[in-house]
């Protein structure tokens, strides 16, 4: 198989290539004997793959697991085993990430809004206070996907509306007071330490900076490993994943991108940290 000498060869193309040739084009014994070792391969690394994750999860939990499938060779083996599921999102987010750094550069910023089959729907933002223009920009995107991404097929994007959007009389929601849940004792945090908590199925996670006490999503973007694995300097969390910076006590970006963590009402009662999961508080 001749390939690129300044590419890495894929791996993936040339077994399936090589399954192939066994499979179809040496006779139906060759093709029976091949399918029978392919599928005792399969039995045998699909059982002690499966064992293994089981010791894993027993171990370090499901957030050691899913610092594990941050990596993406570890992430592609435990997918061909149906051990964790398949995340097309974010195998887009990844190959994107190979322009990400120069796009930053120059202001500019991808979000990616959906992905559906091998359809990558984006929107950009910055490109008006930029000297890249929207081709270029979609021409570097597209690059990317083709190399990172299995199985893609288009990009799509839309543009971003600056216009206010009306607000549906029949969609208001009626005022009700939010519920407080007790998620741990206040001297379980010191001053700069966080911890991620449970609250109604939703992974927040809760951090001391100074005196003050405040809860965030623990997620950044679709990031698969927890904002608690990242770093908290006084107010100021950044994601390990991305490097995106946020102020824990708004939500707010502090890198001058969009978008922003949600944020979860605290209270402090009796020696006990408070959080409200049914509305959002408003940035302080």
């Amino acid at each position: 198989m001749s390939a690129d000498p300044e590419e890495p060869p894929d791996l993936l193309a040339e077994i399936e290539q090589l399954i192939d040739q066994l499979q179809n084009r040496h006779g139906d014994a060759v093709r029976e004997q091949a399918t029978r070792l392919l599928e005792d391969i399969d039995a045998v690394h699909r059982a002690g793959l499966s064992h293994l994750m089981d010791v894993i999860r027993g171990m370090g939990g499901d957030a050691f697991v899913n610092r594990l499938i941050g990596d993406p060779a570890i992430r592609m083996l435990l997918m061909s085993y149906d051990l964790v599921p398949v995340d097309r999102r974010l195998m887009a987010e990844e190959a994107l990430d190979m322009v990400r750094g120069h796009l930053h550069s120059h202001g500019v910023d991808v979000e990616i809004l959906e992905v559906v089959g091998g359809v990558v729907y984006v929107r950009i933002h910055g490109l008006g206070a930029t000297i890249l223009d929207h081709a270029a920009v979609v021409h570097d995107l597209e690059e990317a996907l083709r190399a990172g991404f299995v199985g893609f097929q288009e990009l799509v994007t839309k543009a971003r509306s600056n216009e206010p959007k009306p607000i549906p009389i029949g969609g208001l929601r009626r005022p009700h007071r939010p519920v407080y849940r007790d998620v741990l004792d206040t001297v379980a945090l010191g001053d700069g330490e966080m911890k991620a908590v449970d609250l109604e199925g939703t992974s927040v996670l809760v951090v001391r900076a100074g005196e003050g006490y405040y809860a965030v999503a623990n997620r950044c973007g679709d990031s698969p490993l927890p904002l608690e694995f990242s770093a908290l300097a006084g107010s100021q969390l950044t994601c390990s994943w991305h490097g995106c910076r946020y102020d824990v006590r708004t939500g707010s970006r502090l890198d001058g991108m969009d978008g922003r963590l949600r944020v979860f009402p605290v209270r402090v009662e009796d020696d006990k940290v408070r959080i409200a999961a049914d509305v959002e508080a408003l940035p302080r």
